[in-house]
Order: structure tokens, then sequence, then C-alpha cells
């Protein structure tokens, strides 16, 4: 039986589309025609972070409320907002990580995987960057309004245009093949040209910078380097990782997940370092977990702890599967099935396995990323997994 969710979604668009809100009557429409549970949870997540107009009437709540199974969902404190620099403009849905991401440049792939025009990243509160859709065009955005404190326009990818600039790099070299290549990658990311750089053999890469890396001996499609105390993270991405669009914002929020786990890790080590404790980093990280009695709560706390112990000490297998699973939820999100099915294998594909409360983790997070999926999309997550012989995806 398929779902209802490709026809929720369009009923979405065409909601916001109006006037830039979903009001009562919208959003009951919307709850009528979720069916399943997982549609009702789809509708509750499109209420909580698109502009929708809370009912203030009591009897239109619980009318609300009883359709969709459930609690009426807070919105966004984003949805609604100005967009800086351009007038009339707001903030009509949050999209990717609605928690918004520890850097610009994963939010920026996670905007243009979702292959809007109007697909832009807002800096909120506490130095979040979230990916989020303007109701109106506004390529002029800048500064900030209210909570919004920086923005920055990401709009679509046009693949002709991809396809020529990738061919505008072949036969150059030197400082042109560099300014080629910068001008591809910025294009194909939607990073700002000028926060890319293009290295050569014996370049050094740079913290902040998406940093392209031609070294005929640089294989990966991205990189971060080990974990090293006195010294910042910065992200690398190889030729590979720009075969197609997909996979070039996919490969960045993959490389994005590693350096936010680098950055993480250097948090806590130094708090380990000011502990002066003789254990090893992974046993006083295992020491000082919090102990939730929530399981969810209590097997995240693990996860922080898990992840942070392999960046230090090698054992990566955490830090791999949650940087696979974002790059999956990515290029799912792009539409592109080809390249979802390839960064979803790779989960699967995974030979080392972090710690069990890891794994669960992850394992409800592709859950809720299944749940979400259209019909074909969600055919090409169920053939994966039905693939799986073990490991994350066995038994989702």
């Amino acid at each position: 039986m398929g779902n209802n969710i490709a026809a929720l979604r369009k009923m979405e668009t065409d909601a916001l589309k109006g006037d830039g809100l979903i009001d009562f009557q919208e959003a009951k429409g919307l709850a009528k025609a979720a069916v399943t549970k997982q549609e009702k949870a789809v509708v509750s997540g499109m209420l909580a972070n698109d502009n929708f107009r809370q009912p203030r009437k009591t009897a239109e709540k619980k009318e609300l409320t009883k359709l969709l199974g459930g609690s009426l969902p807070r919105s966004s404190p984003l949805a609604g907002q100005e967009i800086p620099g351009v007038k009339g403009a707001v903030i009509q849905r949050v999209l990717g990580d609605t928690g918004g991401y520890g850097s610009k440049h994963h939010a920026i792939a996670a905007a243009r995987a979702a292959g809007l025009d109007n697909a832009m990243v807002v800096k909120g509160k506490g130095d979040k960057w979230y990916a989020v859709e303007s109701d109106v065009s506004a390529t002029g955005a800048k500064g900030s309004a209210g909570n919004v404190k920086d923005v920055l326009h990401v709009g679509k990818l046009d693949r002709a245009t991809f396809d020529s600039l990738k061919t505008k790099i072949d036969g150059k070299t030197g400082d042109a093949r560099k300014e080629a290549w910068k001008e591809f990658a910025a294009y194909a990311t939607g990073v700002p040209k000028n926060e890319i750089k293009v290295l050569f053999k014996g370049d050094a890469p740079e913290n902040g910078k998406v940093n392209i890396n031609l070294d005929p001996g640089f294989d990966p499609e991205g990189r971060v380097p080990g974990f090293d105390p006195s010294k910042p993270e910065y992200v690398e991405l190889g030729p590979k990782a720009f075969d197609r669009p997909a996979n070039a914002v996919a490969t960045l929020a993959h490389e994005e997940v590693h350096a936010q786990h680098y950055r993480d890790t250097l948090e806590l080590y130094g708090d380990y370092k000011k502990s002066k404790s003789h254990d090893t980093f992974r046993n006083w990280a295992a020491k000082n977990i919090k102990g939730s009695k929530d399981p969810g709560i209590a097997n995240r706390e693990v996860m922080k702890a898990d992840i942070a112990a392999g960046f230090e000490d090698g054992a990566i297998a955490a830090t791999e599967l949650f940087a696979h699973v974002e790059a999956a939820r990515v290029a799912f999100q792009s539409g592109d099935l080809t390249q979802a099915r390839t960064d979803l294998s790779k989960v699967r594909s995974l030979n080392a396995l972090p710690l069990n409360q890891t794994q669960s983790v992850a394992q409800e997070a592709l859950r809720e990323l299944r749940d979400s999926l259209p019909d074909g999309a969600r055919d090409v997550f169920d053939d994966v997994v039905n693939d799986a012989k073990g490991g994350v995806l066995k038994g989702l």
C-alpha cells in the first residue's frame, strides 16, 4: 500500500504559496488528508517548522489536536521571521535539521539539496545555522533582524550550469585552474566563492573554508584531519565528490558531521585535561556520562562519549556511522535517488560498528527518515535495507 506523503507535501507547498503561511483551515485539510500514524507525524512536522498561524479558538485547537492524533506542535521561532535586507520577505519554513547546524556550510549543504529558488541559510540564536525557505525571492538579503542574526541566499542548482562550469575546468592549469575549480565548487555546493579554497599538492587546508584538494594523491571524496587537540579542524573535498550535484552536497554534509564531532571532541577533551584524570580519555568520557533514566536520552549520552572517544583514539566507527546517515538524508532530500541509494548503501556496508547505544540513536534517525519519504524514495530505502545481512540497517 502506498503512502500519501507526496500529496501532503504538495498541499503544504500550495498553502504556503498563497500568503506565505498555513492557517487553521489549511492545517485542518492537511491533518484530514493524513491517514497513517507516519503521515500524521509528517503533518505535525510541517506545522512545527512552517509559518503556521496557531489557532486562537479552543475548539479549533482541540479539533486539530484530535485530527493529528496527539498534541498540537509548537511553531518554530524562526517561522514567520522577517528576512533582513528584503522588504516584506519572511521565513515560511525551516528545512533540514530543525535543531539547526553547528556550521554555516552544513546548513548550506542542506539548503542547496532542497532544490528551492528561495532556499536560504540564517544564523539564529545560540550561533546555530538553519536551512530555511523564504516566501519570496530574497537574493539581496543581508544583515540581521529579530531572531535572524545573519542570512545568505542559497537558491537551487541548475544542472546545465553545473555541467558547463565543470567543463570549463578542462585544459586549465595553474591559477586559472584554481579559479575555475573555485567557481565550480561554489556553484555546486552553494558555499560563497570567498569561502572556497583550492589546494594543489603542498598547499595547506584552512579552517573555516571548504578546501578542494586537487593533489593527484588525494583519493577520497572528502576528509577531515585526525584529531589533534592543539589544532582546529578543516574540511577537504576531492574531485570525486563532484561527479553529480547531489554527491557534492551529500559529501559536504558528511564531512561537516565529522567536523562538528571534531569540535565536540576538542571541547570534551579540554574538560578531560582540566580534570587531571589518570584514566584514558575513553574511560574518563564513559565515567562522566550523566546516566539519564530516559532510555533515549541515555543512548544519546553514550553516543556523544562514544563519538568523542573514537575521534581521540582513532576508533572512528561512531562518527562514520552518523556521517553516512547524514549524507543519505541529504541525498534523499535532493531527490537524486541514485545518490540516495549509494549513500544509504554505505551505511549498510559499514564493517566496524560503534556501541549498541550509538547504533540505536542512528536507527532512530533512519526510521524517522524512512517515515518522511514518499513512495519511490521509500522503495529505494527499503531495497537497501532488505539487502542488509546485519548491522545498523538490519531490522529497520
